[in-house]
């Protein structure tokens, strides 16, 4: 199953999930020794010299649109000004979104097979799965790339993988 959130992360949102889900994660089941293994994936990993397990820091820096090594701000921020719809709502943007949290989850069937059953080449048939997925859905990435323009399809991404 995939599922996407409806909204997306605000930078501290992104940040408080990183630490509940992946650095104090007592009950994750993805644990193996006490550790949830990550990684980075995406065309940016490159551009941005990632390598290895994500760090909390890097995370954090990329979540503020900075780069995660050097701290060099990418994205301007923006306030967002609150306005009145056409229902007369009020409405108040989001003034930068940092992340979406998208959720790839195996039936439970293959989770048993891979947790009760401890077949980890079930495991890494998921997460593989799971990377020929968001390689795909990196092809329709899109980015604001400044000032009141409309989204851009860019085709690159970093992302947080387990």
């Amino acid at each position: 199953m995939f599922k996407v959130a409806p909204e997306p992360l605000t930078a501290g949102k992104a940040q408080e999930y990183h630490v509940k889900e992946f650095i104090a994660a007592e009950k994750n089941y993805w644990k193996e020794h006490e550790q949830i293994p990550t990684g980075w994936q995406g065309k940016l990993v490159d551009t941005f010299g990632l390598k290895g397990d994500v760090q909390a820091s890097q995370f954090s820096l990329l979540s503020e649109g900075q780069h995660p090594i050097s701290g060099q701000q990418l994205i301007q921020h923006r306030d967002g000004k609150e306005y009145t719809n056409a229902e007369g709502e009020t409405v108040k943007p989001l003034e930068h979104r940092a992340a979406w949290d998208a959720t790839f989850s195996a039936p439970k069937s293959v989770s048993l097979t891979a947790l009760v059953g401890g077949d980890n080449r079930v495991r890494e048939a998921h997460r593989e799965a799971v990377s020929i997925a968001l390689t795909e859905l990196e092809r329709y990435t899109q980015a604001r790339l400044g000032g009141n323009r409309p989204a851009e399809t860019t085709g690159r991404f970093s992302r947080r993988k387990i």
